[in-house]
């Protein structure tokens, strides 16, 4: 059909029911269509109103990302064309093969904001997938992009860092007869290990956390805290099997955890309730001689945890917190107070409460949750012993969005932050509040 003849056959009829017929149409093919003519043209593109290019990003489906900015409380305006095009724009370089390094971390960038966007979970939908991160998945499980030798040498790039983490190793899963995957893990693992305890990446500089700077996430620093605790936890099926922390992308939705649809208007974070949290931690013999050499090996050196005699320890531990006002602070716990939060809809919240282990040992929780800079809402908590001084610190990030499944990803140290202080990951997530009490159960057997 020639250009003349399409147009007398289409764009006589209104352009609302044009449109219409455009919003069941691939974006693709309503960009083509566009270049048929300038009539067509100047309704794909010409128009300041918007309604074509909102139908079409809706309906591909997306998740509509005014609801995310409903639960940041953030008000700006959704490009909707910008936007669908920087999307299938991330696609096509996905699926190509000859797409260069830029290319490839453009789309990263993209698919990060598209995890970011994805629709709050809500009250009687807890079950509903977001259209936005099946998208995600589909693409890099069909293209495999996240293995391309491209991006081999890009492990302080911080979007690949930030989507490997909220991927969590769930598309690096090997048949056990694949000997080059079983390979690339223990290289994961061993570069992991040398980040998370490495006593140099703690300092003031970065709240002795997984921070490039107070503030600032370092997520090639919190990708390695979760390889190191998911490996450790993989190496152990028979301790704590029923009690594992979610993660994967559908894990990162806001409001995902376990009863935070259904939380206190004034728990913006959905911290009341009941937690899990696993620490990991070295020998400190071995954390000493890994730091500073020994007589076999130099400081630093990776091949410390090729040593098949090398071990972590794991530990569950159980928490229930609750929301105080931060006047309610003892004058004797003395505890770091955040910034104020850049968002007035989401103050710092300061909370108590007491956490247990399976040795029973009962200790005294306090902390604080604020939003701090792009969204990312950060934890603190210290470690309360029966002297009342606080024995040990910790710093984290929720992974995803307020209140995920997936939970708290952070490192633990000395709450004097002396120098040698030994340090370890952890890993804090929300439980059901009618869950069997797993340590109590253990320490009445």
């Amino acid at each position: 059909m020639t250009t003349t003849t399409q147009s007398a056959c289409v764009l006589p009829l209104p352009s609302e029911i044009t449109e219409q017929a455009l919003t069941l149409c691939h974006p693709r093919d309503v960009a083509s269509f566009s270049q048929t003519c300038r009539t067509a043209h100047h309704l794909v593109y010409g128009g300041s109103d918007q309604y074509l290019w909102r139908q079409l990003f809706l309906l591909f489906p997306f998740d509509d990302p005014r609801q995310i900015q409903s639960v940041s409380r953030e008000d700006c305006q959704v490009n909707w064309r910008e936007e669908l095009h920087r999307r299938m724009e991330a696609q096509l370089i996905a699926n190509r093969k000859s797409s260069k390094l830029e290319d490839f971390l453009r789309a990263i960038e993209t698919f990060v904001s598209v995890v970011c966007s994805a629709a709050p979970v809500t009250r009687g939908n807890e079950r509903v997938p977001s259209p936005n991160l099946l998208w995600v998945v589909d693409i890099l499980l069909s293209t495999n992009m996240l293995r391309s030798p491209l991006l081999a040498s890009e492990d302080g790039n911080q979007s690949l860092a930030r989507l490997r983490s909220y991927l969590a190793l769930t598309l690096d899963e090997y048949d056990e007869d694949d000997e080059e995957g079983k390979e690339m893990l223990q290289l994961i693992r061993a570069r992991s290990r040398c980040q998370v305890y490495d006593l140099r990446n703690y300092h003031r500089r970065n709240d002795w956390g997984p921070f490039i700077t107070a503030g600032k996430a370092n997520w090639t620093h919190i990708e390695s805290i979760i390889n190191v605790i998911s490996m450790n936890l993989y190496d152990r099926p028979l301790d704590w099997p029923d009690t594992r922390p979610r993660y994967g992308l559908e894990a990162t939705r806001s409001y995902s955890a376990p009863g935070t649809t259904a939380r206190a208007a004034s728990d913006w974070a959905g911290v009341e309730g009941h937690w899990r949290r696993y620490v990991c931690f070295m020998d400190y013999r071995d954390l000493f001689a890994f730091n500073y050499g020994s007589r076999v090996r130099e400081q630093h050196d990776g091949t410390y945890f090729n040593n098949p005699a090398f071990e972590e320890a794991t530990r569950l531990i159980e928490l229930k917190l609750t929301l105080i006002d931060p006047q309610d602070i003892p004058d004797c716990y003395i505890l770091d107070r955040f910034p104020d939060s850049p968002c007035k809809q989401c103050p710092t919240l300061y909370f108590t409460g007491s956490s247990w282990g399976i040795q029973g040992n009962e200790s005294t929780v306090i902390g604080s949750v604020t939003m701090s800079e792009g969204g990312v809402v950060r934890w603190r908590l210290a470690s309360v012993v029966e002297s009342h001084n606080i024995q040990w610190s910790s710093e984290g990030v929720q992974i995803g969005g307020i209140a995920s499944a997936f939970g708290v990803v952070g490192a633990w140290t000395g709450a004097r932050h002396d120098p040698r202080d030994p340090v370890g990951p952890f890993w804090l997530y929300k439980v059901e509040e009618d869950h069997p009490s797993y340590m109590r159960a253990l320490i009445h057997v």
